[in-house]
């Protein structure tokens, strides 16, 4: 019998799903809005929802508009320089993660070791662990061996948010790939590595480029590591805190900042999405 989809509850469903959509993207849209308009159109009440648009906020934000030329006066914000560092440090350190994590889910995986489930364990619990009992005690550590406000630091220190992710999505990656495939590959005389290169990781690639696109949006959008461990290589979520200047009315500028920040997670997952939903579903090899 076909289900008539006129009902009132289906239309009630409809109805609370599309309400649901729109209270999650209103600020979404209210933060374009927001990133588009004059400095004086902000702050009025009521709010205006038809204006005539400007890029000044993002010629301003990337240090384009000569001094002067705009409303904020010879304010230079220069956030080229944040975007690239989050850029080189997210990427970074997802490759890190990926050479060490990788290998440790394999072993967690298929390898009969003491204690594997509680070292499996206390490695997610780096994962949960408040970043500040973390970050507090190796700003000193940092400055002392030169790696505060450095690319490799950064990287070093991002592991503790992106290794115990790929550590735990890659072992229950391979936990569902047929143990058979190895062992029959071992019988033709495959070595280790081997078995591991031509065989396990081309059936993780799905599940590998959905957790990379994963771990790649916690490193981007981390806050705290980057405001006390950096300066000069500071990400953009730390550069978008230094536009709440005190007496000066920047929210544009900071709007157009969340406009860009958005941009990279947002084009990464519609290009990915398809390996996206593929490793988020990995399931056994038929």
């Amino acid at each position: 019998m076909r289900l008539n989809r006129s009902t009132p509850a289906s239309v009630l469903l409809n109805l609370l799903v599309l309400a649901c959509a729109l209270i999650l993207t209103f600020p979404l849209v209210w933060i374009v809005m927001m990133s588009l308009k004059q400095q004086a159109e902000v702050m009025t009440w009521p709010p205006r929802f038809i204006f005539k648009p400007t890029l000044e906020n993002f010629r301003v934000l990337f240090d384009a508009a000569q001094a002067g030329a705009t409303s904020y006066g010879t304010i230079k914000v220069d956030f080229l320089t944040p975007v690239t560092n989050s850029v080189v440090i997210s990427l970074g350190a997802v490759l890190v993660s990926l050479i060490a994590g990788v290998p440790a889910g394999y072993v967690l995986a298929r390898r009969d070791i003491p204690m594997k489930e509680d070292i499996a364990f206390f490695i997610l619990g780096f994962r949960f662990a408040p970043t500040l009992l973390v970050v507090i005690p190796l700003f000193s550590v940092f400055q002392t061996v030169g790696l505060y406000d450095t690319y490799f630091g950064m990287i070093w220190i991002y592991q503790v948010v992106t290794l115990p992710m790929i550590i735990w999505l890659s072992r229950s990656y391979i936990e569902d790939i047929p143990k058979d495939l190895e062992e029959a590959a071992a019988m033709d005389g495959a070595k280790p590595f081997r078995v591991v290169w031509y065989i396990v990781l081309p059936l993780l690639k799905p599940g590998l480029i959905g957790a990379s696109l994963l771990i790649f949006l916690l490193a981007w959008h981390n806050f705290a590591l980057g405001l006390i461990l950096s300066s000069t290589k500071a990400p953009v979520t730390v550069a978008l805190l230094k536009l709440l200047n005190p007496g000066v009315q920047f929210y544009p500028v900071m709007a157009a900042g969340l406009v860009v920040t958005m941009i990279v997670p947002v084009v990464l997952i519609i290009l990915g999405q398809r390996h996206l939903e593929r490793g988020l579903t990995f399931g056994a090899v038929k």
